[in-house]
């Protein structure tokens, strides 16, 4: 931490003392010297570098002992005078032992320095947290425990320890330890299980200086490089430090794999999305609140645009252009959290294709209409789910959803929509969610629905002529009709060809179907839809 805080350049220090930032500095504390836990105010301080903990919350209803100890309105007098250590968790207990090893008198910790029971608190508090993380000297991480009675600390497994091989003198093995997972797709939910938790990715996105207490060993992680016991993961090249150059503006003396979001914070965007809604979220109205903090950064790329549950106005219709992965999908949330063009709308991972080159060129933007009470990236809208609506006017072609004749290997090649106009088809189709499911989201096999064009996409690039066109695929939304006229919702996506089996995989021949497909789309009279 030393070494960090005096040698590296990207690795900010935390804002101390009556600075201009102080405001960006937690509005309570917790004290944890003289043997004490206190509930500090800010003007008490403001002066003082903290620590923050990021842990999960639990609890398993079977384990008392998980059940995190919470300010309320009730406990918050009480806890100015002394938190009970008695109540504590063992993680927020081996969280407080190591700020007192390391020397550092102050923690915030959710839980217990925002009041849970106080919607107000919450909210202000919830815009303030990627300052908080930010601002941190440093954040301990309890990334091996699912609930709070596991703690930080564990001891490590005779297997990972370093033995003399028989018969050597100075050779010695050991079983490596799990490595610590750097993308998304590397998570590894059993030795890392904090990381799978949605909170948590803005938390370590935002930390400066993460301690992570894994299942084995402990690793340091900071803008410039990650440390680890055994030095099985260790690296000075991570892959948040390209992320974070991009959301913060700062250029790191060295380099990591692309430049995702530097040149297009719209990349930048969608692979933000896509990491974080592959991760767990306990409760559903949470889903806006638990990213707002890298939202509120993304203004600083964006900064005259406005934030549309979850997408971006001066990129919607492409924005739009959002997918659910193939295979099983699950249902819509219980409770409506975003109207059906928010990728919010669905409980899975979410992916847009890159390749997607334009808007579709007679489709037009007649309205948006989405008001949020407070800060727009919470999410908090203040019309009802049939007034948080887009108005288009484009191309509609009409389609019938209907049983795949036929159990393919790959789900999403099967022929699941046929086109009525014109010999058109669907080349692959994407549904948003389980249709099977019972509820007012069931759509009943033979159903009509609407398919509008959105976009256009580039599948085989010309690698000759760079200047040439390259849109070859045409891209769009299949809707389903609501009680109102001319008021549908969002139910899946899909890929428009001139017919479904291509016979002809040249880049040409594509190019072909694409300036047929193209020129039937747009001879088409244009409707007036709206999306709720």
């Amino acid at each position: 931490m030393t070494d960090c805080l005096t040698n590296h350049p990207n690795c900010p220090k935390p804002y101390v003392g009556n600075s201009s930032h102080a405001s960006r500095l937690p509005r309570r504390l917790l004290e944890v010297t003289n043997g004490k836990v206190v509930l500090r105010e800010e003007s008490v301080h403001k002066r003082h570098p903290y620590a923050c903990l990021s842990h999960c919350w639990g609890p398993s209803p079977r384990r008392p002992e998980s059940t995190i100890l919470k300010a309320k309105r009730t406990t918050i007098e009480q806890f100015k005078v002394e938190v009970p250590w008695a109540e504590l968790t063992k993680t927020f207990q081996d969280a407080i032992d190591i700020c007192r090893r390391l020397h550092i008198d102050f923690l915030w910790i959710d839980s217990l320095c925002i009041l849970q029971d106080s919607s107000e608190d919450w909210s202000l508090n919830a815009t303030e947290v990627g300052s908080i993380y930010e601002n941190a000297l440093i954040t301990i991480a309890a990334s091996k425990s699912k609930e709070g009675c596991q703690g930080c600390y564990c001891r490590t497994d005779a297997r990972h320890l370093a033995r003399l091989v028989d018969g050597s003198k100075d050779v010695y093995v050991r079983l490596k330890p799990p490595s610590y997972p750097v993308h998304d797709f590397h998570l590894d939910l059993d030795n890392f299980p904090l990381l799978d938790r949605a909170w948590v990715y803005q938390e370590m996105h935002l930390s400066v200086r993460v301690l992570h207490f894994c299942s084995q060993e402990v690793m340091w992680s900071c803008r410039c490089m990650r440390r680890s016991e055994s030095g099985v993961s260790d690296d000075d090249a991570t892959d948040q430090v390209e992320f974070l150059s991009d959301l913060h503006g700062w250029d790191p003396s060295w380099k990591t794999l692309g430049k995702i979001g530097q040149e297009d914070p719209r990349a930048l965007w969608y692979r933000t999305v896509e990491e974080y809604t592959r991760l767990h979220i306990s409760y559903p109205s949470d889903i806006f609140p638990a990213l707002a903090a890298l939202t509120q950064r993304m203004y600083r790329l964006r900064p005259h645009d406005a934030f549309l549950a979850g997408l971006w106005k001066s990129t919607l219709l492409i924005d739009l252009m959002w997918r659910t992965p193939v295979g099983p999908q699950s249902a819509r949330p219980a409770i409506w959290r975003a109207p059906s063009w928010s990728w919010a709308s669905v409980q899975v991972q979410v992916a847009w294709d890159l390749r997607i080159g334009s808007v579709f060129g007679v489709v037009e933007l007649l309205g948006i209409h989405c008001d949020t009470k407070g800060p727009p990236e919470l999410g908090n809208f203040s019309s009802s789910q049939d007034e948080v609506r887009i108005d288009l006017r484009a191309p509609v072609l009409k389609a019938t959803w209907k049983r795949p004749w036929i159990r393919s290997r790959w789900p999403e090649l099967v022929r699941t929509a046929e086109m009525k106009d014109g010999k058109m088809d669907v080349n692959r189709y994407y549904p948003d969610y389980d249709y099977d499911l019972p509820g007012e989201h069931h759509v009943p096999w033979d159903s009509e629905v609407l398919v509008v064009p959105i976009a256009t996409s580039t599948l085989i690039p010309d690698r000759v002529n760079r200047d040439g066109p390259d849109n070859n695929l045409h891209l769009g939304l299949v809707l389903r009709a609501r009680e109102k006229h001319s008021v549908y919702e969002r139910i899946g996506y899909v890929e428009i060809v001139e017919d479904h089996v291509i016979v002809d995989w040249s880049r040409e021949g594509f190019q072909s179907r694409f300036g047929r497909v193209d020129a039937i789309l747009r001879a088409m009279p244009r409707q007036e839809i709206t999306i709720v």
